[in-house]
């Protein structure tokens, strides 16, 4: 069992202020940004009030205030004693990876944990104290409900890699924030000014040049490399294939819902946010369709375009119980994510880079016929889950 250690890490001074000192501001221009399309954007007469001009210049700001922290967390870890290991990332390291799965540093200069080349989460910064590994997230955002939300899936997947540490967030927020006091009790935040050198940010975007500056690194016992961090070994979607077989070996109530309400399930459910469990046919989609008076539809969709007649049924979590929601690929076009709210069936197109198109390519091969669901099968389990409660 996991000892529970009270570590407290007060902000410093420093990092409140966003103070820089000339090696820092040099540094920051050696970071990879994103401005190619906020230039073309201030470029056109558009309105600096204009909702999409507010956003792309914010995500802006929100990468140079992710950097600035970096490069002052970077410093206050140095001359902190109850920071054991601080992982290096952006121009502080010389190498790059792009293996299969692990922890690593990406072709983006960030620190990742991929499974089958993908990127499952991004950390904006990591380190170690004694029994505990924290992870970093740095936003300019007011707005932290999505922000506490995608924390759940972080902290799932470090405790699947590291199972002997304590997991901790370390949240570094503008002052104004709102929600700043409803954190889970793994989370310490820091509150600091807002960005607000209009100099340097039109220096970042413009003037990105760096001939004429000098990047200062450094040279510490405590620093290292994502790739030199040990972790336990986690199969993404071997484990993908192993909770569909466990959770259909019940073959009286068609899924084990005792197996998917276990610790180690659960967690994976902020890992994975779904599991599948069965494929079903158009014909039998349709049937469900009528047993749930599907009266109004967000797309048309036409059947023969299905690729091999087939569509995912997967299981989701909720606050209180479970939730089953639908996939299905069109022939040589999008994947589709498919609802049913009351009357009502809500299609939505799916990343095809995403996790969720590289999860159906796998488990396509793993659905054997003994997995094909059908309607009196998907209402057994939609009866359940309405009396069910986690």
């Amino acid at each position: 069992m996991k000892e529970t250690i009270k570590i407290t890490l007060p902000i410093s001074k420093e990092i409140e202020t966003l103070t820089m000192d000339d090696r820092i501001i040099e540094n920051l221009f050696f970071y990879k940004y994103h401005s190619s399309y906020l230039k073309k954007l201030q470029k056109t007469d558009i309105d600096h009030d204009d909702p999409h001009y507010i956003s792309t210049y914010s995500s802006f700001i929100g990468e140079i205030y992710e950097n600035i922290i970096y490069e002052l967390l970077l410093k206050y870890a140095i001359n902190n004693n109850i920071i054991e290991k601080f992982i290096l990332k952006g121009p502080h390291q010389n190498s790059c990876q792009n293996q299969k799965n692990g922890l690593m540093m990406d072709l983006n200069d960030q620190i990742v944990y991929k499974a089958g080349y993908k990127d499952v989460t991004e950390f904006d910064a990591m380190f170690f104290t004694k029994g505990a590994v924290w992870f970093v997230e740095s936003t300019i955002v007011k707005t932290t409900t999505s922000l506490r939300k995608r924390l759940k899936k972080k902290k799932a997947l470090l405790e699947v890699i590291f199972p002997q540490l304590e997991i901790k967030a370390l949240i570094i927020l503008n002052k104004g924030a709102l929600g700043t006091s409803v954190f889970p009790p793994y989370a310490t935040v820091w509150l600091t000014k807002a960005l607000d050198d209009d100099n340097l940010i039109k220096n970042l975007i413009y003037h990105l040049n760096t001939k004429t500056k000098k990047f200062t690194s450094y040279n510490h016992k405590k620093l290292c490399f994502a790739k030199d961090i040990k972790t336990r070994e986690f199969k993404y979607f071997s484990t993908l294939s192993w909770i569909l077989k466990t959770t259909r070996k019940d073959k009286k109530n068609i899924l084990d819902f005792k197996f998917l309400t276990t610790k180690i399930i659960l967690r994976y459910f902020e890992v994975f946010s779904k599991f599948y469990i069965g494929f079903i046919t158009t014909e039998t989609f349709i049937e469900i369709l009528k047993y749930f008076n599907i009266v109004n539809i967000s797309e048309d969709i036409k059947l023969n375009e299905i690729a091999d007649d087939k569509i995912y049924v997967t299981i989701e979590k909720t606050k209180e119980s479970f939730l089953i929601v639908y996939y299905l690929q069109i022939e040589y076009g999008r994947l589709k994510r498919l609802d049913i709210d009351d009357t009502n069936l809500n299609i939505s197109n799916k990343d095809p880079k995403g996790f969720t198109a590289a999860e159906v390519r796998y488990i396509k091969y793993q659905l054997k016929p003994c997995y094909q669901l059908n309607l009196d099968q998907i209402k057994t389990i939609e009866n359940k889950i309405e009396t069910f409660s986690l």
